[in-house]
């Protein structure tokens, strides 16, 4: 969105703006919530009065106009579809899913890019609790991810990698255990590389009977300057 205060300055200037619409409004959504410039709500009234309701907030202001999207079983909002699953009639629950736009190329980082090996395993873990946090049902998830894993093996990632990476619990308790931890950081390269490997291995046995021996290093990469044109 441009500059950093971008998203701040929007939320700003549309809730100033959803205050005098809905203001103007005799009949109002049963839930109403917004992010920036997206809006989610239900609507317990007839559809010819939803019409109207619309027609109230696009008036409102001449620069800002609403598409709106009513249906009578699902939505979309977002990265989200939210849904009457099987058993609404009987818990009155809606679920959730997770929705992909028709335009999503699912351009993710390429698997022989030049970054670090954590890169791509946290690319894939990062979506897989995304898929996680967002599904309310099992079979949702699952259908999410056959989707990620076939655009991912496009994009040069193994099965067995995936599998790896799916294996793995995707959300870990922070455990302090006391330990110092001492950064290593440099530039990202095939020689970085080895030499952090080479210290980590052999760092506590260096400095055995010293003030740093009960310290741990970690590895950190700066971010390599991209090519000037």
């Amino acid at each position: 969105m441009g500059k950093k205060f971008s998203p701040a300055y929007a939320n700003i200037y549309m809730a100033d703006w959803e205050q005098g619409a809905l203001d103007k409004c005799a009949l109002k959504p049963l839930i109403y919530l917004r992010y920036l410039d997206d809006i989610w709500g239900i609507w317990t009234h007839t559809e010819q009065e939803f019409l109207e309701f619309v027609d109230t907030l696009n008036r409102h202001h001449h620069s800002i106009k609403l598409t709106a999207n009513l249906h009578n079983s699902e939505v979309n909002f977002l990265d989200t579809t939210t849904f009457k699953g099987p058993e609404f009639t009987t818990s009155h629950k809606l679920d959730t899913k997770v929705y992909f736009k028709p335009t999503d190329s699912h351009a993710l980082l390429h698997k022989d890019s030049f970054h670090p090996p954590h890169t791509f395993k946290g690319i894939v873990r990062s979506q897989l609790l995304r898929f996680d946090r967002i599904c309310s049902r099992p079979e949702d998830r699952i259908a999410a991810t056959k989707i990620l894993f076939k655009a991912l093996r496009s994009r040069g990632y193994s099965r067995s990698f995936l599998r790896q990476v799916q294996g793995k619990p995707k959300e870990q308790p922070v455990v302090n255990t006391g330990t110092k931890l001492i950064p290593i950081v440099s530039l990202f390269s095939s020689y970085a590389r080895q030499a952090h490997y080479s210290l980590k291995r052999n760092f506590q046995s260096l400095m055995e009977g010293t003030a740093l021996g009960n310290c741990k290093i970690i590895s950190a990469y700066q971010k390599n300057p991209n090519l000037q044109g």
